[in-house]
């Protein structure tokens, strides 16, 4: 074998190398550019312009940490056609210090792209305000009841704020939270008030009987006096 030989003391070798599929040269070609900076900036934006979208992410997270840049670049990836840099734009704004995460996810969350909307939940995790809450409730009524990978997204990023998040649901649906969608929202929210919608689930003549052992099983993730009294009233029948 021969291996060609890296060299990124310039611009061009370094950009090179960060094209390269190998990850120990793409390793030396991103810090030497990174160390670059600003210098480094219009070499990144002619790969930014490239075609390949692998690459285009490659200089994003490159051309997103220029001192000063960030925001700049995250408004770019986040408005792109391509639903894979979007995503990347997100992530990057939830690296940079500079960038307010929740603004960037406010304009993400009626996004076509359902991928792009689950990374929106990911990255709503860690935020327990209400606006945060008021953003996943946008996410949950999106949920089509088809994709077990978007609504693990949107348990994930209300487990830490449930209550906040289960009740802006039901005041956004209201009547209507009894829907197949509706129905998955209530099996994985942890939130106080799950465990007596799950008993309403189960007495419902319209629930399929094979579904009710996912739905009593939803039990086992609840805990506190809630759980106790609805599974009392399950015995009213």
């Amino acid at each position: 074998y021969k291996a060609a030989k890296v060299n990124v003391s310039n611009l061009e070798g370094a950009i090179a190398a960060l094209k390269s599929p190998n990850q120990a040269t793409r390793y030396l070609g991103w810090h030497a550019l990174h160390k670059q900076g600003k210098k480094a900036e219009s070499a990144l934006q002619k790969l930014w312009g490239d075609s390949n979208p692998r690459l285009r992410a490659r200089a994003l997270w490159l051309l997103g940490k220029i001192e000063g840049r960030g925001q700049h670049y995250v408004d770019l990836a986040i408005k792109d056609k391509n639903s894979d840099i979007r995503i990347v734009g997100l992530r990057l704004a939830r690296q940079l210090a500079k960038v307010k995460n929740i603004e960037v996810i406010s304009k993400l969350v009626s996004d076509k792209s359902p991928q792009v909307r689950r990374e929106c939940a990911v990255a709503l995790r860690h935020l327990n305000t209400e606006q945060a809450a008021k953003l996943w409730v946008e996410l949950a009524t999106r949920h089509d009841g088809q994709c077990r990978w978007y609504l693990e997204a949107l348990g994930l990023a209300s487990d830490l704020n449930a209550d906040a998040c289960f009740d802006a649901w039901l005041a956004k649906v209201g009547k209507k939270w009894n829907t197949p969608a509706g129905r998955d929202i209530i099996w994985r929210v942890r939130a106080k008030g799950a465990p007596s919608y799950l008993v309403k689930i189960l007495k419902d003549k319209n629930t399929p009987a094979e579904t009710h052992d996912r739905y009593s099983r939803a039990f086992d993730f609840h805990s506190g006096p809630e759980k106790d009294k609805a599974l009392e009233s399950l015995l009213d029948i």
